[in-house]
């Protein structure tokens, strides 16, 4: 295509705002899809970097730091204790003869001390004992400090030890999507799982083009009983649902991109395959045709250099709707269980995990990649309802 020919189709492409919207939401997730690690906000499949404790938080949450732990054990003699080991910051010291007190030297704000095995009588201001055993516990001690107290003068030598909990720390990392049940951040998850959806759809629908372009010119050419015979082929496989030949692949096979996308050339290359025939049949009826055989070219080179490229138009516009459809068939194995593992989950395994939350008002789980699924569907099927415009004329208003 020339450049003349090239600003005309741009220009006619873009009398239409719906078109050309279509074309920068399908550009915006093709860059998504690409720079996916650059631009996310944490790497959501690294297992190294999950936290439990950040699991099923709403939109706009801070992703916490989980609180330290502070063991210590103390001995006292003469009312002078005495850590025995590494006191983790701990100390304790005397406020009177029936008084002692424990902190904990940090700028962390503690979300609990528990003091343990304290001699008869004693006890801690402010805490509550354990129904069994001799733990005193205070939530969020002010000043980080316990002052444990008895009615009588403390023994001249006991032990007792002591365990303190900070407070969970919040990040600046802000879960604008919120998480799903595994902490992971659902905007990174969406964008990997954009990554994912199209390298799948358009690896998919590229094979399938190839092998069903090329099945439908040699049909178109040949004729006969070998394209009596790849044409009934195209019927069978269009006899069955692509759902169910999805999951009956998928069923012999196991998961896995691979096997996904084998799936989906196996369901979408008779489309292919019907589209070139007829378009080639018409192509090989023209004067330029017996032109070529006139000069006695080779076959391969007249189908491919001439016959060809006239039918490329209408199969790149059927090679972009197929991209949607392939990324709906995937989006719709992986939701039922039979697509992608859990290590390489799309958008449709996404919504899948969600699925069981919905009930309980987490709805942003299977929200966002739901819409992102919609709007990417919808933005392809109407780019190619576009391109299906321009480059037939009958649709020339």
């Amino acid at each position: 295509m020339n450049r003349a020919a090239l600003t005309e189709f741009a220009g006619r492409f873009g009398e239409s705002r719906i078109g050309v919207a279509s074309l920068a939401v399908t550009l915006t997730f093709l860059i998504c899809a690409l720079l996916a690690p650059l631009i996310s906000p944490t790497d959501p499949y690294d297992l190294s970097r999950l936290q439990l404790i950040d699991a099923l938080k709403p939109m706009g949450s801070h992703q916490v730091v989980p609180g330290e732990e502070f063991r210590a054990s103390f001995a006292v003699e003469d009312g002078v204790a005495v850590a025995q080991g590494d006191a983790h910051g701990l100390a304790a010291q005397s406020c009177g003869d029936a008084c002692l007190e424990v902190r904990l030297d940090a700028e962390t704000p503690l979300a609990s001390l528990q003091v343990r095995t304290l001699p008869a009588g004693a006890s801690v201001e402010g805490a509550s004992k354990h129904p069994v055993q001799n733990w005193w516990t205070v939530n969020t001690p002010a000043g980080n400090s316990v002052r444990i107290v008895s009615d009588a003068p403390l023994p001249e030598t006991f032990n007792f030890s002591v365990i303190a909990r900070s407070d969970d720390q919040p990040t600046d990392l802000v879960f604008h999507l919120g998480t799903d049940g595994f902490g992971r951040d659902m905007l990174s998850a969406i964008l990997y799982g954009i990554r994912i959806s199209v390298f799948v759809g358009v690896v998919a629908a590229g094979s399938a083009m190839v092998i069903g372009t090329g099945l439908g010119l040699f049909a178109a050419w040949r004729g006969g009983a070998t394209d009596a015979l790849i044409m009934r082929a195209v019927d069978f496989m269009l006899s069955f649902p692509a759902i169910l030949v999805g999951l009956a692949i998928l069923a012999v096979l196991g998961s896995g991109v691979g096997k996904v996308i084998l799936a989906v050339v196996l369901v979408q290359w008779c489309y292919y395959a019907r589209t070139s025939r007829s378009l080639a049949l018409s192509e090989l009826n023209k004067e330029y045709v017996e032109a070529a055989r006139g000069l006695r070219l080779p076959a391969w080179r007249i189908m491919a250099r001439h016959v060809l490229p006239n039918c490329m138009p209408q199969i790149i516009v059927l090679f972009t709707l197929n991209i949607a459809a392939a990324i709906s068939l995937e989006s719709s194995l992986s939701f039922l269980g039979v697509g992608l593992p859990l290590t390489q989950p799309s958008l449709g395994m996404l919504i899948a995990n969600g699925y069981e939350y919905i009930f309980s008002q987490k709805y942003w789980i299977s929200f966002g990649p739901g819409i992102v699924l919609l709007v990417m569907i919808v933005a392809m099927n109407l780019l190619g309802d576009r391109l299906r415009d321009v480059t037939n004329p009958r649709f020339e208003r």
